[in-house]
């Protein structure tokens, strides 16, 4: 254990002493005019989150009511436990509000341990240690056919593989609505960019309670959970067959192995996550409506050579974890620095430029995560290619712009110094020009979206 895991280990004694028994208990959900309320308790405080939909989507909510909805309305609940946990380790979930399969408490505690990794493992926790999820009443799962027509609903994060996924299903000729969970400027931007304004706004925000409440001041939490499961019921109130999001490859690879589990950033984006998922959706809630990654076979770096053919989002889109709430790239974190490299080899100095305002490369500190990117085992806490993936971009660049150089260190000879034993062709081939043929992509729409990335000059999916 290093020195600095020692000191967050021996802080999270003090803030949240042992034996962190406690439980997090989901005590009702409450159907309001413009939305719905959960009601959560823990440590003897009441909690709730707000889920805010639109007139439209709240007339659907009351139409169908909650003993419909009950399966999904459970999935949203289970979605948001992970924000509690900044209170205490807890050692169980109770779902007090809804009924639950025997199936739905592994999946749900499978969840938990790996959507929280990433929080324990920082905090100085164990992230090993399992969540033990009870239900009050356990019901054998009664799926309903549900109402659909072959739309999709494309779910909307606002970054690279989100333009990417929307701009395939448009070449495609594939008719689908934008969907975006706690929209902002650069959410907003992506949709009107893509010139197709059919969308949908659903919002929540996490009880101010846990904030002034808190053991943890800080930690990541499994998002794309919450924007899966809120998806999955906009799909049911609007009658869209297929909830798509656009999760690539790379998310599969977690950031290091501790005590024999993989610590995820991106678990909540991955394969094993979207399987499980998606099961539960066809056991729990309707086999009529699919959930998959549109942009599953593709590794990040890939994702990144089809975005630079779409100029018109370069200028408008932010990917940055620091700047989004500003609109803005902050030009001095990990990913910032990944965008830079991955675009560099296909968009170029310019398209780089067209991104980022100036070329980032020339920025010390960007390069100095450029190396760290392209170290073996020093995977950052960020949604960025793997290291592999990494060490290609970087050998194309090179190769591709044999007279860059920088006045100041890190220097040309640093960075070839640092992919010079990575052989450059069978890792082009590995990572960009052979789609992976795990996925959940449904046969109709996989077809229509070869013709499009065809047409792109990229290769099919299998």
């Amino acid at each position: 254990m290093t020195i600095k895991r020692t000191l967050k280990t021996l802080r999270s004694l003090a803030l949240d002493p042992p034996p962190r028994s406690k439980k997090l208990t989901i005590e009702s959900v409450s159907i309001e005019n413009d939305g719905f309320r959960i009601f959560y308790s823990a440590k003897g405080m009441s909690f709730n989150i707000k889920t805010r939909l639109s007139d439209t989507l709240s007339s659907g909510l009351s139409q169908y009511g909650l003993e419909t909805l009950s399966p999904t309305i459970a999935l949203i609940a289970m979605a948001y436990t992970p924000l509690f946990f900044k209170l205490t380790d807890f050692r169980a979930v109770r779902m007090k509000a809804l009924p639950l399969d025997e199936e739905s408490l592994v999946f749900f505690a499978e969840f938990l341990q790996g959507g929280l990794g990433e929080f324990r493992y920082l905090q100085g926790l164990n992230p090993t240690r399992s969540v033990q999820v009870e239900a009050d009443s356990i019901r054998k799962p009664s799926p309903v056919n549900w109402p659909t027509e072959s739309r999709v609903l494309m779910l909307n994060g606002g970054g690279k593989d989100t333009i990417v996924a929307g701009e395939l299903l448009k070449r495609a000729g594939i008719v689908f609505d934008w969907c975006t969970i706690n929209s902002n400027t650069v959410r907003r931007t992506v949709i009107e960019t893509s010139g197709n304004h059919q969308s949908f706004e659903v919002g929540f925000s996490q009880d101010r309670l846990i904030e002034t409440n808190k053991a943890y001041p800080w930690g990541h939490f499994p998002h794309t959970s919450i924007v899966l499961a809120l998806g999955l019921l906009v799909a049911q109130l609007t009658g869209r067959r297929f909830v798509c999001v656009g999760n690539e490859r790379s998310a599969n690879y977690g950031n290091l192995r501790y005590k024999g589990i993989d610590v995820n950033h991106q678990y909540s984006k991955s394969f094993v996550f979207e399987k499980s998922f998606a099961a539960y959706v066809s056991r729990c809630v309707t086999p009529d409506i699919k959930v998959f990654s549109l942009v599953r076979p593709f590794y990040d770096l890939h994702l990144a050579k089809i975005f630079a053919n779409f100029k018109k989002y370069h200028r408008v889109f932010v990917s940055c974890n620091r700047g989004i709430a500003q609109n803005k790239w902050c030009m001095s974190c990990a990913k910032c620095a990944f965008m830079g490299l991955a675009l560099y080899p296909f968009a170029g100095r310019e398209g780089v430029i067209d991104v980022f305002g100036e070329d980032i490369l020339l920025r010390p500190a960007i390069r100095r995560f450029i190396l760290d990117l392209v170290k073996d085992g020093k995977k950052p806490w960020e949604c960025v290619g793997t290291t592999e993936e990494n060490k290609l971009a970087l050998k194309m660049l090179l190769k591709e712009n044999p007279s860059l150089d920088f006045s100041e260190s890190p220097s040309r000879a640093d960075l070839e110094q640092a992919v010079k034993d990575f052989p450059l062709d069978e890792n082009y081939q590995k990572f960009l020009e052979k789609p992976g043929e795990e996925h959940l992509i449904p046969e109709a729409i996989r077809l229509r979206l070869n013709s499009a990335l065809a047409a792109l000059g990229e290769p099919g999916i299998a």
